[in-house]
């Protein structure tokens, strides 16, 4: 139960009772597992306790999307995956991982009687929804600079500084921004010759 140390406020008792009461179930995968697929229950919820994964999509031509990505305590939702029709989409685990596995339907059944349940949920389906919008801003922008300048400043506003490490590989990352990794690349290198940003290893500097 240690890796509950701070989960969303609640204290050891609390997550214990989730268990209990037959509400939460913890796996561990190894790397490159699928966490979350398109069939089973569509209630089913994951909260990542440990490790990092990636919501990936495969579309008809067999190419790789990456729609989302996950760290501790980030939620994934069957319900929230996109259209079926128009692609295969599945969580996999990037590193080794523990995942807590709660079921929407019965979290919000009698939660009114349940504080506790009542905030898991609104915290967890905040911090999803605030990944998905800034997400949907970045893919917005009009050039692949623009993109990656956003998302620099998404990260940036996260770490609360100027410096921050990358959450995932740069081929991820081109997959996330859906570009050409060698023209990333590219740009990634003239967004460093004209001092915009600075580059070691996986630590940005904007």
């Amino acid at each position: 139960m240690k890796v509950f140390g701070g989960f969303f406020g609640m204290s050891r008792e609390q997550v214990e009772g989730l268990m209990n009461a037959g509400l939460m179930n913890i796996r561990d995968f190894e790397k490159r597992q699928i966490l979350m697929g398109m069939e089973g229950d569509p209630d089913e919820m994951g909260i990542l306790l440990a490790g990092r994964a990636l919501l990936e999509s495969t579309n008809q031509d067999d190419q790789r999307r990456i729609l989302n990505y996950f760290g501790a305590q980030d939620l994934f939702y069957r319900k929230a995956f996109p259209d079926p029709e128009k692609g295969f989409y599945y969580v996999v685990s990037k590193t080794k991982c523990q995942v807590a596995y709660l079921n929407y339907a019965k979290l919000t059944a009698g939660r009114s009687a349940h504080g506790m349940r009542t905030r898991l949920l609104d915290e967890m389906v905040m911090r999803s929804q605030r990944r998905l919008m800034v997400h949907v801003d970045i893919l917005g922008q009009r050039s692949m600079r623009q993109k990656l300048m956003a998302y620099f400043a998404y990260l940036s506003r996260e770490a609360g500084s100027n410096s921050f490490e990358m959450p995932i590989s740069l081929t991820d990352c081109a997959d996330y921004l859906f570009v050409d990794r060698s023209a990333m690349m590219r740009e990634l290198g003239k967004m460093k010759a004209e001092g915009l940003i600075r580059k070691q290893g996986s630590r940005i500097e904007i």
